[in-house]
């Protein structure tokens, strides 16, 4: 697996005090912990990342006395082995990752909703818009996706059998990775006939004419014809029961910042949270090459699916269902199994 490591910059060291007043301040104030410095991953997605971002420009972490130390992402089925394996102890992920790694044995648990809706689509290279207008089209096509286990696997799977294809015989299924740049070549290539999209590379390969959108999950009903629901349970920072239990806190404080992120979002237009990440150099490495106009049309795409961070029981519900019946996971969970609400409630 090739990972991009961020870096975050730990902030300027504030001005000493006065003399004068430098003796009062020792004699009074209990000196500041020190910050826990974190690891946190993910995939190349704004859907998933954007509060993250936001929280790092506006130093959120900072906030809630934390170091995010590295920002590792990478392709998710393989950041949720090493979760698994106890190489980190915070993600961002998609639902299916829950479900997949709970039933293999390992309890992660959802600490807070970042986005409230599905929101992979399938965007066709240009060249085959007036062959391939529906998803039963593709039938004898190359779809892209990233890993196998994976988000785009589960809801690029979960669109190809509501049209009526077998994944596995109907098409060729073209395991692409964690790098949006590999998507964008393979589309433009033609290695791939369409790609199972998020963002920002699906408005990167419209803006050049790369592809077209074969279903948008952000158009009014597009997300309920194809997953049955218009609102659904979809990204999460995630971490596991044992670091529930040893370190309650540090949890509640990382959810914490995945919080103000929400809120940041919720309260700012598409070009101010574009301003922000922008002006953070760090938070900037994920929209490297695209101009401000393509970020802003980014966020604007999918800032309908950013809710208050609480964590759905119907949108639980609506996930587990679409798991079930297109298979992606060998069985079922619980809502308590999948999440500690203690933090960000239920709604």
């Amino acid at each position: 697996m090739s990972s991009v490591v961020i870096t975050a910059c730990a902030s300027a060291p504030a001005a000493s005090p006065t003399p004068s007043v430098a003796g009062t301040q020792a004699a009074s104030a209990t000196p500041a912990a020190p910050k826990d410095k974190v690891t946190l991953t993910g995939i190349n997605s704004t859907e998933l990342n954007l509060p993250t971002l936001v929280a790092i420009a506006k130093d959120f972490f900072g906030s809630e006395n934390i170091e995010l130390g590295e920002f590792v992402i990478g392709s998710s089925g393989t950041l949720r082995q090493a979760m698994i394996a106890k190489q980190y102890e915070f993600g961002l992920y998609a639902f299916v990752h829950i479900p997949i790694a709970r039933l293999a044995g390992s309890p992660f648990k959802a600490v807070i909703e970042l986005h409230d809706q599905e929101f992979f689509g399938l965007i066709v290279r240009s060249q085959l818009k007036d062959q391939v207008k529906t998803v039963k089209d593709l039938k004898g096509r190359k779809i892209g996706y990233t890993t196998p286990g994976s988000g785009s696997w589960a809801l690029g799977n979960v669109y190809l059998k509501k049209a009526g294809l077998d994944p596995d015989k109907d098409v060729e299924l073209v395991s692409l990775g964690g790098d949006n740049a590999v998507f964008y070549t393979a589309l433009q290539s033609g290695r791939v006939d369409a790609i199972v999209s998020f963002e920002p590379i699906a408005q990167k390969v419209l803006a050049d004419n790369v592809g077209v959108f074969l279903l948008d999950p952000y158009q009014p009903g597009q997300a309920k014809e194809w997953t049955g629901s218009d609102k659904a349970a979809a990204l999460f920072l995630v971490t596991r029961e044992d670091v529930i239990q040893a370190k309650p806190d540090l949890v509640k404080r990382m959810a914490n910042v995945q919080k103000k992120g929400l809120d940041f979002i919720r309260a700012n237009t598409a070009s101010a949270i574009a301003d922000a990440i922008l002006a953070s150099p760090k938070a900037a490495e994920q929209f490297q090459g695209l101009d401000k106009a393509l970020v802003v049309k980014v966020i604007d795409h999918i800032k309908t699916g950013f809710g208050t961070g609480c964590i759905s029981k119907a949108g639980f519900d609506a996930e587990m269902k679409i798991a079930l019946d297109y298979k992606l996971t060998s069985g079922a969970i619980t809502f308590e199994q999948f999440a500690d609400t203690s933090v960000a409630g239920v709604c």
